[in-house]
């Protein structure tokens, strides 16, 4: 099965850190002070060794960016070996999608509470949405933008993340999309990826300063409502 796939799997909760996230990065940090400080290797289960590994994986690509995740750079900056790495990830492709589905995690389980909380308004659930977004870290934000947007890396294996990625959010959307707009399931999934591509426009002008946060959400915000005000209303079932 390839890594892709493997990492396209849904859930569905609350826009928020997870604790199973904050856990990680915790861990992540002791295991990397231990080792700095000349101690032995913290014990930690399977499981909690890989969650660590991807905790500092995430950490370095929000920081530097997609082309720093190597085994080795992973290894060096885990304290730990490459083989132990490796024991946890087959090969480098194997890493990034697990990596990229850990960063992406939340923003889905976010963006699925915000739509299953307002059944009845797109509007209303772009709203809910947005904070989702924006309210992450920086680095994070623009390790997401560069997958969505294709510029992580040329490799097939970020080639079929980014399609994975642009698949399950358009699929999200969609449902409130077609139920609003009368649209036909192909047009609306469509019309979706639109909505999320320009809703990401504003965050990238934001992120550089070009406008501010509120005028930025207040602009887009108009833009859903007039989408809204000129589709036909809903058929009653």
């Amino acid at each position: 099965m390839p890594a892709a796939v493997a990492w396209a799997q849904s859930t569905a909760h609350r826009p928020r850190i997870t604790l199973a996230a904050m856990k990680t990065s915790k861990r992540s940090a002791e295991a990397r002070d231990s080792t700095a400080a000349g101690g032995k290797r913290q014990y930690l289960s399977h499981e909690n060794r890989r969650d660590m590994l991807l905790g500092v994986a995430a950490e370095m690509v929000e920081r530097d960016g997609w082309a720093a995740l190597t085994m080795s750079a992973l290894a060096e900056r885990a304290g730990t070996s490459r083989q132990l790495v490796y024991h946890h990830f087959a090969n480098l492709e194997a890493l990034v999608a697990q990596t990229a589905w850990h960063i992406f995690n939340d923003v889905m389980e976010g963006t699925r509470a915000s739509i299953a909380a307002h059944p009845d308004g797109l509007q209303a659930a772009v709203i809910s949405a947005e904070s989702v977004t924006l309210d992450m870290p920086p680095g994070r934000g623009d390790a997401l933008w560069e997958l969505m947007a294709g510029t992580a890396g040329g490799s097939p294996e970020l080639d079929r993340i980014r399609r994975n990625i642009r698949s399950m959010i358009s699929n999200v959307w969609m449902d409130p999309v077609q139920q609003r707009m009368g649209l036909d399931t192909e047009s609306a999934r469509v019309f979706s990826w639109i909505i999320v591509m320009g809703f990401w426009g504003m965050r990238q002008l934001v992120r550089d300063g070009a406008i501010s946060r509120d005028r930025g959400v207040a602009v887009f915000n108009d833009l859903i409502r007039r989408i809204e005000a000129g589709s036909p209303p809903p058929e009653k079932a």
